[in-house]
């Protein structure tokens, strides 16, 4: 039973490469693993083949330009307009690119990467599900947090240089402020007053909830289809632990449970791309604009 356990953590867990931890501050920091490998590897894919598809335009798309401009025609109009309505153009290539590159990662953890690299000799490890480690979804929703704070800043140092004819340097000076003090609802009155420095601070405090649970809806989604894998994997090794002539009655139930994991992987992947960026153009479009 602790081999099978000891397996599973196995299946689930980033790889770091030999030689690519260091120790800072008392905390061990990993600059290259199996994972991150996967998530260089996907964006070199997307390198790739996103740019030479996108210089070829054409009128009349066709093959891998037709499938691009669905992709980019589905962002913007089932994620973008619904959420940001007249400023969707602005803040479509963040979204489009969140979108296309947590699609092909989530798309490459299902590929056997890691199981082929292990198979080549002194090869470091390359796959799994870079989605899957908490530090690239953090990452991800901290892109996502720096995106919102950045164009609520910008957004009222604009209004004063253009209202007030601040220069910038005193506009983007002051913004932090007034991008704050926008966030409290209007609430009219001495109550107004009274209120709206702590509930200015406390959607402040929201804002900083929705992005950390970004990144935690992206993790556990991605962690937990391959927590299952790895479970139906763990019987198949339990079996043969104790009697071999019980692979021949788990094992199928396994394999077959494990083909339908994956189909539904497949659909996990894509939807888990989509509520992503969703959410990220919802976010930029509550904290955004000047009203709240």
């Amino acid at each position: 039973m602790l081999l099978a356990a000891a397996n599973l953590v196995e299946q689930i867990s980033d790889h770091p490469w030999p030689g690519c931890q260091v120790r800072l501050f008392g905390l061990t920091i990993t600059w290259m693993s199996s994972g991150i490998a996967s998530m260089l590897l996907a964006a070199v894919v997307l390198l790739a083949l996103v740019i030479p598809l996108a210089r070829r335009w054409q009128m009349v798309p066709r093959g891998g330009a037709s499938v691009l401009e669905i992709v980019v025609y589905f962002v913007r109009d089932m994620i973008a307009r619904p959420a940001l309505h007249d400023k969707a153009d602005q803040f479509m290539p963040l979204i489009l690119t969140l979108f296309m590159f947590i699609l092909t990662v989530n798309l490459m953890g299902i590929l056997p990467l890691e199981a082929i690299s292990r198979i080549i000799p002194g090869m470091p490890l390359v796959g799994g599900v870079a989605t899957a480690i908490p530090t690239v979804t953090g990452a991800l929703a901290t892109l996502s947090l720096f995106t919102i704070v950045y164009s609520g800043l910008r957004k009222h140092a604009q209004l004063l240089r253009e209202n007030r004819r601040w220069p910038m340097w005193a506009a983007a000076a002051v913004s932090p402020f007034l991008w704050v003090r926008s966030l409290s609802p209007k609430v009219p009155g001495i109550a107004g007053a009274i209120l709206g420095i702590p509930l200015a601070l406390l959607e402040l405090a929201g804002m900083l909830t929705k992005c950390m649970a970004l990144m935690i809806r992206l993790f556990a989604n991605m962690l937990s289809g391959h927590v299952l894998l790895a479970v139906l994997m763990m019987f198949i090794l339990q079996a043969l632990e104790t009697e071999v002539i019980r692979v021949f009655y788990v094992g199928p139930f396994c394999i077959a449970g494990s083909v339908v994991l994956e189909i539904l992987e497949l659909l996990i992947a894509g939807l888990q791309a989509y509520i992503f960026a969703f959410l990220t153009a919802i976010f930029l479009a509550l904290y955004v604009e000047t009203p709240h």
